[in-house]
């Protein structure tokens, strides 16, 4: 790639001891104790990671998701809508999704039930989803089908397991060590694969002010999940519900549900998210401008922000813009404006360039004067 940016940046951790914290050996020439991998916090506040990569946008990313519910609420049919969706690359609840192989373990169902519902939510399926009832309980056979299934699938993004409690053995006692021990077993799969597991679950009967609280077992399952998602209605008979989500890397959203009936697809009524301002700050809003006109820079955050400051006699402190560069590095991205913060002999050097073939925004412009030329409506 032309960029440093775009070559895959390795964990701040894995930087700092060239090797994973989790494998750290004994130095016996240290008196006999593991050294710990760190980093200290300037170097890791100033490393540019991979952009966040969601499957279904602003709602679900990699790592290990919940989704909870009673029973017969409608869980089943709002998981096989997102892995159709998914396999698709067609929206899901109106938000866009990044389109990869599924695998769907219906562990409930019968090869027949899937297949009526399928045929009741579309017309057109996907050969990118892939479908089973059967898979061995949680443990090493576990792991190492799901490892062999991205294996021969590559592309999968997304792993659904309908249900939680099919693949839990029987055998341990309910505990919050337990419960956290199982789920932190599925989330570090789902963080070695690079992929989201998706486990359906219950909810219990006594009701709750806290959502989160409603999920069925110890606090050790919620507390393990990166992405929380509860199912709830009012009465079981109405078609109405609501979805409350809340996790790591989402933002806490409440997403109104109806079920349409000939479909048996779950459409949003109404987003706690919408509308929501989500302008960039005057700040970045002026950087944007000032890299294009700048092409290349390199040199110290000071220099940087003093060269800023002259064009926008925007009164600003090197940290406190570096800071907002670091904040907003997609939507600076996004304008085509890239920064990479190195050390170099001691020294902490900045890199910013503007590339115009990643300038989505003008890309899009570019797109909108062609359509207008060839009488589109835009």
């Amino acid at each position: 790639m032309e960029y440093s940016m775009y070559q895959e940046i390795n964990s701040a951790f894995d930087a700092a001891s060239h090797k994973d914290a989790r494998d750290c050996a004994w130095d016996e020439e240290d008196s006999g104790y593991e050294k710990l991998a760190t980093v200290n916090s300037e170097d890791l506040a100033n490393l540019v990671f991979p952009r966040q990569e969601f499957i279904v946008d602003t709602l679900l990313g990699a790592g290990l998701c919940i989704l909870a519910g009673a029973p017969k609420i409608g869980k089943s049919w709002l998981v096989l809508h997102l892995c159709l969706q998914v396999a698709k690359g067609e929206p899901f609840l109106g938000m866009k999704v990044s389109r990869s192989d599924v695998l769907y373990l219906a562990l409930e169902d019968t090869a027949r039930r899937i297949a009526a519902r399928i045929n009741t939510i579309t017309a057109e399926s996907s050969q990118r989803l892939h479908i089973t009832n059967t898979c061995a309980p949680m443990g090493e056979r576990f792991r190492r089908q799901l490892e062999q299934f991205v294996r021969e699938h590559p592309d999968t993004r997304l792993v659904v397991i309908d249900t939680l409690q099919r693949i839990r053995t029987a055998d341990k006692e309910t505990s919050y060590a337990n419960d956290y021990s199982d789920m932190s077993a599925i989330k570090e799969l789902a963080d070695d694969l690079g992929i989201c597991i998706l486990l359906v679950h219950h909810t219990r009967k006594m009701p709750d002010g806290d959502y989160m609280n409603v999920i069925s077992g110890t606090n050790g399952i919620a507390g393990s999940a990166d992405t929380l998602m509860v199912l709830q209605k009012e009465k079981r008979t109405s078609r109405d519900a609501t979805l409350s989500c809340t996790g790591r890397d989402v933002e806490d959203r409440e997403l109104s549900l109806t079920l349409e009936r000939e479909t048996c697809t779950w459409r949003v009524k109404s987003d706690s998210l919408a509308g929501r301002d989500r302008s960039l700050p005057d700040t970045v809003l002026r950087l944007i401008p000032y890299a294009k006109r700048l092409q290349r820079f390199t040199g110290s955050n000071t220099e940087f922000t003093e060269g800023f400051v002259r064009d926008t006699n925007e009164n600003i402190s090197p940290n406190h813009l570096k800071r907002l560069m670091n904040l907003y590095v997609d939507e600076l991205e996004d304008n085509g404006v890239f920064f990479e913060s190195l050390k170099r002999d001691g020294r902490r050097v900045l890199l910013v360039f503007y590339s115009e073939q990643h300038d989505k925004t003008l890309n899009r412009s570019d797109d909108n004067e062609t359509m207008v030329k060839n009488g589109s409506t835009l």
